[in-house]
């Protein structure tokens, strides 16, 4: 699926944007009911998914990818999800 944003509409794709928005979902709950049937893999409970990004954690290269302040941020939360997983 490819976003359209047009310039001179500061809210994108929003109709777009959501059926993204809900196909990750679906995709998610399918990846969480997979993983319960085996005992070694591990889920993160939609820690990375749920993930709040401000301004400042995209890009302005492409206004889509995590800029390098929102890679960190994605690391961090998916580096507490895997102690979880250890600690679990």
């Amino acid at each position: 699926m490819r976003f359209e944003r047009r310039l001179d509409d500061p809210h994108g794709d929003v109709p777009g944007s959501a059926r993204v928005r809900q196909r990750n979902i679906d995709y998610n709950t399918q990846l969480a009911e997979a993983c319960g049937f085996f005992a070694r893999c591990r889920f993160d409970g939609n820690a990375v998914f749920n993930t709040a990004f401000v301004r400042s954690d995209i890009t302005t290269r492409d206004y889509f990818h995590p800029s390098t302040a929102g890679q960190a941020k994605l690391a961090t939360v998916t580096w507490g999800a895997a102690a979880a997983f250890v600690a679990g």
